[in-house]
């Protein structure tokens, strides 16, 4: 047992069985005597004798054991923390973020920002080494959400990457991104970041997966092992990274995403159910996959702010899930957000209430003093509002995450080491995960590619994302946190930026746009002209003469719209879906402008699913449709050749799409919903899904989804048969479910297989539906594959009225198709 680990103050200590099935627990006055067990045996060990080395407080700190790489980690921070003052303990809680470190030369530091160089880290690192007492390193971390570090590969953001539905490709791209960030000397990378934005509203939507908590976890889970590599199973794991890898932080713990209206920080009314079976799943999965840090999110939940809630930072996440030391971070400045909060009543208040909540380190963001909070520590120590046992937690957490980055071991990075920064198989793997994302959400019957001739024809590319125009591009391509330390970038216009999207690392990687690069592939057949028809920020018509005076003279018209970063990010939400500025006006001067015979393609380079008019009419002038997302720096090529029929974009949603903004929180959007009997009772709405369904609606509005969760159209037509629902006694895999897929169309192509779950009767209210597991697979013309899954415990099993993770008995649905909507396929089996 892990006697250092679990020696914290709480009701009692409790662990999770291997199969999240029940919970093992002890009193409290025993937890608490697990910290004082581990204390007393180090401070028993000095002086003495480790390894044969002396041990003595006088020595050189290359004696002691917490410098021995050989040592356990839990015994090394035991050690060191034996040796450390007040005042160093607390210096540990600290993070930074464009702060001066020169208060902490003495005392050592947390975590900082990793600079912009190899070369700056390791002269930052040898300096606070050389300089604190105890030759304390320091941890560097960089937002790794789906780039490395500037100049590194940059991937298309989680919303895309969830659209791929292949785990496999994103543990690859988690593995890409840890290994060049890890070249530069990251060792905490704040991703992946496994909120599920239910509300489409919000502007961070893009930087999340899906809505789904089965694909969410299952992401999530990819992802920790990408950034961690292969651990074992069960929680956090005091093991040490190699030098490939780094701890992987998931944002933002928890329930960010069910903010109220759509509102960044928007408080979470989720009642106990909904929280633990849908929005605390793929933390769940994060914890039990290995992963080891968290960020605490700002919102509240049930009147509680997370990053001041005990209850579920450090009895659910730490106990229940097994996150155990695992470090957790705060937002920045967000300990001082409790005093504004009024549940704290000022400073060093605000301090211990985060510190008792179970935030280890304080991240410290921008020069205003005031708004730090864990430098008031001391202050609420003396206060008596805070004790030293709970400064000890939170700094051996801290430790835990330094000796497992090897940081007391191997300090620096080697800045002669070849560059592996955006490598060509890099770039390669960002196109693959581009086109495995986009989808097609329309297109007429048995017709691809869109563009289908190349030769002596005009195509017209239009829309503000579609390309570069020679005014002033914006300056900064970043849009996360500002920070003092920014390395020099590179000039991008607005198309490449919304391309890219939010918190990507650039410096001088090149960023092609869909017009560029069509242009260069076609211009020895066909003549190519780019206009960007209007702006995204504004509904100014200067720019559609020449839009139309192109569209009108095109064989193919390909209009590329979509978000800003301004329109869709963090801080960027909107109370409406439609496109913004004047991409309205545009789409519909378009087709009106265009000739009868000319082919409308519109790509959505998007961060949030949208919406196009009153009954989306402008949809239904496009004869294709292409959602691609922010799909990084080979996007625009792979949207080329896509376009082209050079590759195949196998996306499916991964969140279903409102018809429009009053849909959103209704009866079809998100798409996970509860049966809701009255209106049932009453007829109220058609039965529309194969399953069953109703969808309640608002007077004068249809009442489905736009798009629902798993929508994509396949480039041939698949046949299903012979479903088939086991019971296996197995209590990890209790399910194996398997169907028979043909490919009954005239081309290869990729069908993404769906299994969905309909609950007995439970004695509360179930959802219509569950996805419980899911495949990938490739047929050629006229090929039969037989899918089979093993369904996991966390995927099939609700909590009980006791918020216990358990199977419900009863007769269970099993249902498979290529759509939520589409499950045609039934098969039922005993649980």
């Amino acid at each position: 047992m892990n006697l250092w680990s679990r020696g914290r103050s709480m009701l009692q200590f409790c662990r999770q069985d291997s199969n999240f099935s029940k919970m093992v627990c002890v009193p409290k006055f025993l937890s608490g005597a697990f910290l004082l067990l581990a204390l007393s045996l180090q401070l028993l060990e000095l002086p003495g004798s480790v390894n044969g080395k002396s041990q003595t407080w006088g020595e050189a700190p290359g004696a002691h054991l917490y410098m021995d790489p050989a040592a356990p980690v839990e015994r090394r921070v035991a050690d060191l923390l034996s040796k450390m003052n007040t005042e160093e303990k607390i210096a540990q809680l600290v993070g930074a973020q464009g702060v001066s470190l020169e208060p902490y030369r003495k005392t050592g530091f947390g975590w900082i920002k990793v600079p912009g160089s190899a070369e700056a880290r390791n002269a930052m690192q040898k300096d606070y080494i050389g300089s604190s007492r105890l030759n304390i390193p320091l941890a560097f971390w960089e937002e790794s959400l789906h780039s490395s570090v500037p100049g590194g590969t940059v991937f298309p953001t989680p919303v895309l990457q969830g659209c791929t539905w292949n785990v496999t490709l994103i543990n690859e791209i988690a593995s890409t991104i840890a290994l060049e960030a890890s070249s530069v000397g990251v060792d905490v990378g704040f991703t992946p970041v496994i909120n599920m934005f239910t509300d489409a509203r919000f502007g961070r939507h893009s930087e999340g997966f899906s809505e789904n908590p089965t694909l969410s976890a299952a992401y999530a889970a990819a992802a920790v092992i990408g950034y961690q590599g292969e651990q074992p199973p069960g929680g956090v794991n005091l093991t040490y990274l190699d030098d490939e890898h780094i701890i992987s932080l998931a944002k933002h713990y928890a329930a960010y995403g069910d903010a109220a209206g759509g509102l960044n920080a928007g408080p979470s009314h989720l009642d106990l159910q909904t929280l633990f079976d849908i929005y605390l799943k793929p933390w769940h999965v994060f914890a039990q996959s290995g992963g080891r840090a968290i960020m605490a999110s700002h919102q509240t939940i049930q009147h509680i702010p997370c990053h001041a809630n005990p209850w579920l930072v450090n009895d659910i996440l730490r106990d229940r899930y097994q996150f155990g030391m695992g470090s957790v971070i705060s937002d920045c400045n967000d300990i001082g957000v409790l005093a504004d909060y009024r549940v704290a009543a000022n400073a060093s208040h605000a301090a211990a209430k985060g510190l008792q909540g179970g935030v280890d380190i304080d991240l410290m963001c921008g020069s205003d003093a005031s708004k730090h909070s864990y430098d008031k520590l001391a202050q609420a120590l003396s206060e008596g509002l805070v004790t030293e046992k709970d400064i000890d937690t939170a700094a051996s957490h801290v430790l835990a995450s330094k000796f497992m980055s090897r940081l007391f071991d191997e300090p620096y990075v080697n800045e002669s080491a070849p560059s592996i920064l955006n490598a060509d198989k890099h770039r390669q793997l960002a196109y693959e995960a581009a086109l495995q994302g986009i989808t097609v959400v329309k297109r007429p019957a048995n017709i691809w590619p869109p563009i289908a001739s190349t030769n002596n024809v005009q195509i017209a590319i239009v829309g503000p994302n579609a390309g570069c125009t020679p005014k002033k591009p914006e300056l900064d391509p970043e849009t996360g946190h500002s920070s003092s330390a920014k390395p020099p970038k590179a000039v991008y216009c607005d198309a490449q930026r919304n391309m890219i999207g939010p918190y990507a690392q650039l410096a001088d990687i090149e960023v092609p746009t869909v017009a560029n690069y069509l242009t260069g592939k076609l211009n020895q057949t066909a003549k190519v002209v780019f206009a960007q028809g209007c702006e995204i920020s504004d509904a100014s018509t200067d720019q559609l003469p020449a839009a139309l005076e192109a569209v009108a003279k095109a064989d193919y018209v390909v209009l590329v719209v979509g978000d800003s970063l301004s329109s869709c990010s963090e801080w960027g939400d909107r109370d409406t879906l439609d496109l913004p500025g004047g991409q309205m006006a545009l789409v519909a001067a378009v087709k009106n402008a265009s000739q009868s015979s000319a082919r409308l393609i519109m790509i959505l380079t998007n961060g949030r699913p949208t919406t196009f008019g009153p009954n989306n009419e402008l949809l239904d002038m496009m004869d294709f449709v292409l959602v691609a997302w922010r799909a990084g720096q080979m996007g625009a090529v792979a949207i080329g050749d896509a376009l082209l029929g050079i590759g195949e974009p196998t996306g499916r949603l991964g969140q279903s799409w409102p018809r429009n903004v009053g849909q959103v929180n209704g009866g079809s959007n998100p798409w996970l919903q509860q049966i809701r009997g009255k209106w049932l009772a009453n007829g109220k709405g058609p039965v529309v899904d194969p399953d069953g369904r109703r969808y309640d609606s608002y007077v004068g509005s249809e009442a489905t989804p736009l798009f629902p969760l798993g929508y994509g159209l396949a480039l041939s037509q698949f046949k299903y048969s012979n479903v088939i629902a086991k019971a296996t006694g197995i209590k990890e895999k209790p399910l194996i479910v398997n169907v028979d897929v043909t490919n009954i169309g005239d081309r290869d192509a990729t069908e993404v297989v769906q299994f969905y779950i309909q609950d007995p009767v439970l004695p509360w209210v179930p959802y219509w539906k569950r996805l419980i597991t899911f495949d990938k697979v490739f047929l050629k013309k006229g090929e039969m594959k037989s899918v089979t899954k093993q369904v996991n415990y966390v995927d099939l099993a609700l909590h009980n009225a006791d918020m216990e993770l358990a199977i419900m008995p009863g007769e269970y649905t099993v249902r498979v198709g290529n759509s939520s909507r589409t499950d045609v396929l039934s098969t039922t089996v005993l649980l």
